[in-house]
């Protein structure tokens, strides 16, 4: 309610005019006396203003010596600030503009009703323009945050000057403040925010100058709460195709144990996604191979998305503004793949200001610029390289050791234009180069030996273009063109690549809903182009498979978006077809639904339903290679049924039951020199044909139980899961090589005071199976022991367990910052089998186990 209008006049301080005497009858309320909070009287009490800023005063009326008086109507909330200033009368030539935004900054006691509680009220003020009576500024100051000197708005500023006297302002979206006809001494400053430390500065005011002050507020920890302003890791689809959606904070992914601060790795840590051996980054989702998932850049599909070793995103996380993660039911967008997906979308805004930082841990250093170009446009520059075979190849070349030394770097380099009409122009060059050799020296010094290699590597120019075509329309365009390869070589004894020229095109038109439209939906094109190149040679079966061809991978798409009350339906079609030089063609149909009911405010029931189809590859098909020229997509039926429950303001949960059929999934040439990214393949081979023989399974239920707190955020997931195949219809049906049935992950990542902050995870997964050699002979010829295997995938690896801990202390300067952290993984030291092996002659295990604990401590410095 607010409180009766107060008709005041008042005397405006227009800054930059000529000083003049101000008339007796007008005091400056910085200048009187302290402007305390009076005692409740019983009365209701009316605002007090306690600081005036000063308003522009326009040059030409300022010139010819004219002044003028615009009544306005100030909106004053419970805290004293100005919510609104709207001119009653209108003056014109510039006076009305100016004195509104001059009002907008005051600052005022708030009004009190009779028992003294603040109130919002509505006072009438003459703004008083004379060119004979302008207060002078004396204090000049702007408010940024220290370390990133970013400006902070809506601060409070007081000044405490002689006998007691105050003055109060509150910075503006430039951060800045004034104060006028503060009287002449000794003046204490204080600037104070929500989320700040306080800070004090002690300033002398004069008759004969401006006082001008920079002001730099810390950050504190304890304060500042979790909730971050943006989100940066979703699970769903931005226009709510997906069936969940699940969202951490950029704050939370920053300083979760185990992630490094890696935005996608912490995927890793959600409901869906299988634990990979000796944590190697691959993304397993709901019991499928990885290659059945895909990683995305906008929309434009990306040959991987780790380095090895998964110890970073191929892309630098400041390019990132959100990374969705889908494990299943994606929306028709999203095509050419069995399981989830991973779409990592840059950011589509222009940065507050230029900034920049560099970094290095044990395994990497990086560094990124951001500098604004213009007031619509920027431009950012990255680079990242590990080191760790710099560190290690010297001292090998000494050694007889033979050992893994891993190399990898990427870099980007982006131009982003947004013009007046929204629409945005953004071109981004990026590549990637990992790779891994085994090495080792002869111990007299000479050049190292290169046992084994493994490369992989990528370059992509992509441009895109945002568009809005009124009406609630959007058009988005996306190019991405470049080379890809991946190869292996094994002494002079095999080699082997698979490489492609990419060229991708996505054009889309959408439109969402609204208040108003309970109709909207999407169509589009989605192109994929180019030539694809194998070669494998495997000098022990003397022989050679080599293909190449041209690709055209066509994929047209559309969804309905329809909202009848508290559900919200959405089905769609996706059509995919394959074109290869060599003859082959092939279409797949993917029908697809998903909807939404929400009930009440706290509940959401989700549930889904479609198929997708996968491409079979050029070796597969291609004559040359021993391909089969009839393959049919592989397919998959995915399922999903859920619901999301707000339990408390600080807690939520979210359970999804899946249930997927896969079928034509392409078997056979297992014992063929290929690439592979799970555990080593063993016997007994399917030799046959390539052929849609394989059927398979998945089910399951995924859990998250998330608490958000004011200093700390904890996550509970688990996924209980259940995966097997049947490559061929005479055959047994099977565990799959990444059924894990039980994965639980539990998080948590606290704020402690001084800028420290501590966290810890700890993890539990069942081992994946793998098949039993129950016996060996000794191969007189080879004079090897051959293993005799057992049923296939009968046994299973024993369950890994993992506690991490992790340490982060941020030191803040005035222009710079300085952030520091400690991530030990695996601190209990468990020696968790992750790859099955085996000693020479069989009789035994011998296992690849974890890693014991490594530290990895690590250092960011930005400005």
């Amino acid at each position: 309610m607010l409180l009766p209008l107060l008709f005041a006049r008042a005397l405006a301080a227009p800054a930059g005019a000529v000083p003049a005497e101000v008339p007796p009858a007008e005091t400056s309320p910085a200048a009187a006396a302290p402007a305390e909070e009076p005692p409740a009287t019983g009365e209701a009490r009316l605002p007090e203003l306690v600081n005036r800023a000063p308003a522009v005063y326009p040059a030409g009326p300022l010139a010819e010596g004219r002044g003028a008086t615009v009544p306005l109507l100030l909106t004053i909330d419970a805290e004293g600030r100005v919510v609104e200033a709207r001119v009653i009368e209108a003056v014109g030539e510039g006076f009305d503009e100016a004195a509104a935004t001059a009002a907008r900054q005051f600052q005022f006691l708030p009004a009190r009703t009779a028992d003294g509680a603040a109130a919002p009220a509505q006072v009438q003020y003459n703004f008083v323009f004379t060119p004979t009576a302008v207060p002078v500024p004396r204090v000049k100051g702007v408010v940024t945050e220290a370390g990133v000197r970013s400006p902070l708005a809506g601060i409070e500023v007081q000044a405490v000057g002689p006998e007691g006297r105050r003055a109060l302002a509150v910075t503006d979206d430039a951060g800045a403040f004034t104060f006028v006809d503060l009287a002449p001494g000794e003046w204490v400053v204080a600037a104070t925010g929500a989320a700040f430390q306080p800070l004090t500065e002690r300033i002398t005011v004069t008759d004969d100058g401006v006082v001008e002050l920079g002001l730099f507020l810390v950050r504190d920890a304890r304060k500042d709460a979790l909730e971050a302003d943006f989100e940066v890791l979703v699970v769903a689809e931005r226009a709510g195709s997906e069936v969940s959606e699940r969202k951490l904070s950029a704050e939370e992914i920053k300083f979760l144990p185990g992630s490094g601060g890696d935005v996608v790795k912490a995927v890793q840590n959600l409901p869906g996604v299988a634990r990979a051996p000796l944590g190697i980054g691959q993304l397993i989702i709901r019991g499928a191979a990885p290659e059945d998932s895909r990683a995305y850049l906008d929309g434009s599909p990306i040959p991987l998305v780790f380095h090895f070793a998964g110890l970073t995103t191929v892309v630098n996380n400041d390019l990132v503004e959100e990374v969705a993660y889908m494990p299943g039911n994606a929306s028709v967008r999203y095509g050419r793949l069995l399981a989830g997906l991973v779409d990592i979308r840059t950011k589509a805004t222009m940065p507050e200001r230029s900034s920049g930082y560099v970094s290095v841990d044990v395994y990497q250093s990086t560094l990124f610029v951001e500098q604004i170009v213009s007031p619509r446009s920027f431009l950012s520059l990255s680079g990242r390289r590990s080191y760790i075979d710099a560190v290690l190849n010297p001292l090998l070349a000494r050694s007889d050791l033979t050992v893994q030394a891993p190399r990898y770097y990427d870099a980007q380099l982006r131009y982003f234009h947004k013009t007046d009409a929204g629409t945005v122009y953004d071109t981004l060059f990026f590549l990637s180069d990992d790779r891994f050799r085994f090495v080792g020296g002869n111990g007299n010094g000479e050049e190292e030996r290169v046992f084994a290699s493994f490369g992989d590597r990528f370059q992509r120019l992509r441009f895109r273009r945002l568009a809005k075509l009124g009406g609630g329309w959007e058009e988005e365009t996306t190019v991405g063109i470049g080379p890809e390869r991946r190869e292996f070589s094994f002494g002079e004894q095999s080699e082997a690549y698979e490489q492609r020229f990419n060229v991708s095109v996505r054009e889309e038109l959408g439109v969402g809903l609204s208040p108003e439209r309970a109709l909207g939906g999407r169509m589009g094109v989605d192109l994929l182009s180019g030539e694809d190149r194998i070669y494998f040679e495997e000098a022990r079966l003397d022989e050679v498979e080599k293909a190449e061809s041209f690709l055209f991978a066509p994929a047209l798409y559309g969804e309905l978006t329809w909202r009848t009350g508290p559900v919200t339906w959405i089905p769609g079609l996706r059509a995919d077809a394959l074109l290869y030089g060599t003859g082959y063609a092939g279409v797949g149909w993917d029908p697809r639904i998903s909807a939404r009911w929400t009930v009440g405010d706290n509940t959401v029931i989700k549930g889904a339903s479609g198929k997708y189809s996968n491409l079979p590859g050029l070796r597969q098909v291609a004559p040359e290679s021993d391909g089969t020229e009839t393959l049919v997509f592989p397919w998959s039926w995915q399922n999903s049924l859920g619901i999301e429950q707000q339990l408390t303001g600080r807690l939520a949960a979210d359970v999804t039951a899946f249930y997927n059929r896969l079928g034509d999934l392409i078997v056979g040439r297992e014992d063929r020199l290929r690439f592979f990214t799970g555990p080593p393949p063993a016997g007994p081979f399917d030799t046959g044909a390539y052929a849609n023989a394989g059927v398979g399974m998945v089910c399951g239920v995924e859990s998250l139980l998330k608490y958000t707190g004011a200093t700390g955020v904890g996550l509970l997931s688990m996924t209980f899961s259940h995966s097997q195949r049947q490559d061929r219809p005479d055959e047994e049906v099977e565990l799959f090589a990444y059924d894990q049935p039980v994965v639980i992950n539990a998080l948590w990542s606290q704020k402690l005071a001084r800028n420290w902050r501590l966290g810890g995870r700890v993890r539990y997964s069942s081992g994946n199976p793998y098949t039993p050699v129950v016996n060996s002979a000794l191969d007189m010829t080879s004079r090897e022991f051959v293993p005799i295997y057992g049923a296939r995938s009968s046994d299973r690896l024993p369950a890994f367990t993992s506690v991490d801990v992790r340490v982060d202390k941020l030191y803040v300067f005035r222009k710079w910052q300085l952030e520091t952290y400690l991530d030990v993984q695996n601190i209990t030291f468990a020696q968790n089998p992750e790859v099955i092996g085996w000693t020479y002659d069989y009789r035994e295990l011998d296992p690849v186990t974890s890693t014991p604990p490594l530290p990895v401590f690590g250092l960011k410095g930005s400005w």
